[in-house]
């Protein structure tokens, strides 16, 4: 999408150009083309379901009333390990998509997760509030570091990455491709780290539907009890929770 909007900006900009040359039209008229330019990018940039500057896998098209679970930010020395056990008495799967740092610093809580059947995604190292400013190589050198922490540990390499904050751009776009990366968004929000967990539970009983892939923290206290409330609303639905890859049909680690 992105190609089509730069194309059709600079054949815009060329007519206004050729047209001011020729006192047809007046320069001004850019003004309102780049601010429709830089808004329709920056819209692009912080909406990872658009697939603006690349594709991502936000949702299942489905019928069946199926959702698969994400966490992100983890795994976390005490709630992650609260988290498997809730979801374990649920023979839930869910995909934890972990920094490096934190990975590095739990190691055994990262086992866990693989040893009950659950899955493992890149969430970048640091996860930085400035990563969607990185350079391309700096963020593929994130996105290594992070496979290097979790193949050591887990003897897997995840093809799944979550961009930080959701935040998409055309050096993201390289650093994946060089890094063979697939990306993964979301289709529901939870809100989990802003919001009250009744506030979070009437938007998730609201919004849910089939092929949802819903976003939640394994590092806010508050999750606990949201995915325990969650989980018990889901079961009485006739809502089935399925690992992202049988969902997607696509797979979470390197052959």
């Amino acid at each position: 999408m992105n190609d089509k909007v730069n194309i059709t900006t600079i054949i815009i900009v060329m007519l206004i150009l050729t047209g001011s040359y020729f006192n047809f039209t007046s320069l001004y008229y850019l003004i309102p083309v780049v601010l429709t330019y830089v808004i329709i990018n920056a819209v692009g940039s912080s909406r990872i379901q658009l697939n603006y500057f690349f594709p991502s896998y936000c949702n299942a098209t489905t019928t069946k009333k199926e959702i698969a679970l994400t966490f992100d930010d983890g795994p976390h020395p005490v709630i992650t390990p609260k988290l498997i056990e809730l979801l374990d008495s649920y023979n839930t799967p869910a995909t934890f998509f972990c920094t490096g740092k934190n990975a590095v610093a739990n190691p055994k809580i990262v086992t866990t997760i693989i040893n009950k059947g659950h899955l493992i995604g890149n969430h970048s190292y640091g996860h930085s509030r400035f990563f969607d400013l990185f350079s391309s190589k700096n963020m593929q050198k994130e996105i290594l570091d992070t496979n290097e922490v979790i193949t050591t540990i887990t003897g897997k390499t995840p093809r799944l990455f979550r961009p930080p904050y959701g935040v998409t751009n055309p050096m993201l776009s390289k650093a994946l491709i060089k890094t063979n990366m697939v990306s993964v968004g979301w289709s529901l929000r939870s809100y989990d780290t802003v919001k009250s967990s009744k506030k979070v539970m009437a938007k998730l009983t609201d919004d849910t539907k089939a092929g949802d892939i819903v976003l939640f923290h394994d590092t806010n206290p508050n999750v606990i009890t949201i995915i325990e409330d969650y989980l018990f609303w889901l079961q009485k639905n006739d809502f089935k929770i399925v690992s992202l890859t049988s969902l997607l049909n696509i797979p979470a680690y390197e052959d």
